[in-house]
């Protein structure tokens, strides 16, 4: 039975990633994204900003309205300065963590067709232009909202952080894509969801390698990763021949992250949706080879295994924050490459400790399979919910990009190989080395 994993990891790998699954419905009346856009500018002692807000995030300040849902043009300046101010409210500035006091300069609605926003400068002239003709049809939720905001500032250099609280409970189906257009400083553009927290604008080197370190910690303590290392890690009983192991995994891991977040690698969109399904398919045929005779040697292949797949995993993650590194790319991801790699040594210790909790009460043995059967259980649920997702994923994007990410997933395995093949060469030790 311990030649299972070695035997059939491929197989069922496979098998995750092809079963089908059905489309979940929306079961809302909003769109499945909502887009707001933004301008910050600073200069000398303020700062200005623009936005854009759909109509329908106007709907709780009962918009005057005319015939068949027509906005009674005539009767909405009393609406503007309010809808601006609370604007303003849901988009937070700070500089050097003082919160911004904003003034309301300008307030309008526009219809769907206007593309002023796609300048600063057109957005600016909108702004301050003429207003819609009282008589336009234009419907309460078929248009935008824009504003002018200024504050006052110390100086233009900031520095500046945002945090946007636009409908929360909403969550990654609200962005705002936001522009930074700083005198003497290359234009930076962001897209922030609602409710992420404070972000700092341009940031300095430090203030980069903390926001990854913090992400980055966090990303690796998530509840899958930690029971994968505990199944992984069950039948060790020396904390040596443990950090060893989570060695091999960090730095295998490390290697893909890196690779993928530097844009060293194409495709990473389809390579995370693989790394998850491995993930989920190494923690089940883990649990089954805890169920046997689990044997060392091959722990080190399926750790490589491991790390490589969480680092196209991980890599993903980094490419959805990496507008936040500034001009500090290099800081960001070693941050995040340390920090991954602490965390996943605080969740070995975790693991092992929890091990040695269950040995004193069950048994060593017994313990093992009683961990491993429960985890097991809970990774083949994973495995299909992943499989899933990517299966829905690749019934609407088609299987272009699939064959090239199936073939990057292979030759970046290969280091992982050739440290089974090392581990397979050595003396092989018992599986519970203590």
């Amino acid at each position: 039975m311990h030649k299972l994993p070695a035997v059939l990891f491929p197989l069922v790998l496979a098998a995750a990633l092809f079963l089908p699954r059905s489309a979940v419905a929306n079961g809302s009346d909003l769109p499945p994204e909502i887009v707001l856009q933004g301008y910050i500018k600073p200069e000398g002692e303020r700062l200005r900003q623009l936005v854009r807000i759909p109509l329908v995030f106007l709907q709780p300040f009962n918009l005057p309205k005319r015939g068949p849902g027509y906005l009674y043009l005539a009767r909405m300046d009393e609406l503007l300065l309010p809808g601006a101010a609370a604007a303003a409210r849901q988009i937070e500035l700070r500089e050097d963590g003082a919160l911004l006091v904003p003034t309301v300069r300008q307030a309008r609605v526009s219809v769907l067709s206007d593309r002023s926003f796609q300048s600063y400068d057109a957005a600016l002239a909108h702004l301050r232009g003429p207003r819609l003709p009282v008589e336009t049809n234009l419907f309460w939720n078929q248009g935008f909202f824009d504003a002018e905001l200024e504050y006052a500032i110390r100086s233009a250099d900031g520095p500046f952080s945002i945090r946007t609280n636009v409908m929360p409970g909403l969550g990654l189906r609200v962005k705002l894509e936001l522009e930074l257009v700083a005198p003497g400083k290359p234009q930076r553009r962001y897209v922030l969801s609602g409710g992420s927290g404070w972000v700092a604008l341009d940031p300095s080197w430090y203030d980069a390698a903390w926001f990854f370190a913090r992400h980055g910690f966090i990303g690796a303590l998530s509840l899958e990763r930690v029971l994968l290392l505990l199944c992984l890690l069950a039948p060790f009983a020396q904390w040596r021949s443990l950090v060893a192991l989570v060695l091999v995994l960090s730095v295998l891991q490390a290697l893909t992250l890196s690779a993928t977040a530097l844009g060293a690698i194409a495709n990473t969109r389809w390579l995370g949706e693989i790394g998850d399904v491995g993930l989920a398919a190494a923690t089940l045929l883990l649990a089954i080879s805890n169920l046997g005779a689990p044997t060392p040697r091959r722990r080190w292949l399926l750790a490589g295994v491991v790390g490589s797949l969480a680092g196209f995993t991980l890599g993903v993650s980094f490419n959805e924050l990496r507008q936040f590194a500034g001009s500090h790319p290099a800081a960001a991801v070693l941050s995040f490459n340390l920090a991954v790699m602490l965390a996943e040594v605080a969740a070995a210790a975790v693991a092992w400790a929890a091990m040695r909790l269950v040995a004193q009460v069950l048994g060593a043995r017994l313990g093992v399979v009683v961990t491993s059967a429960i985890v097991g259980h809970q990774a083949w649920h994973w495995m299909l919910d992943r499989s899933h997702q990517f299966a829905h994923e690749l019934e609407h994007a088609g299987h272009a990009g699939l064959r090239s990410a199936l073939l990057i997933s292979v030759l970046w395995l290969i280091p992982a190989v050739i440290v089974g093949a090392a581990a397979w060469l050595a003396k092989e030790k018992p599986a519970r080395d203590g």
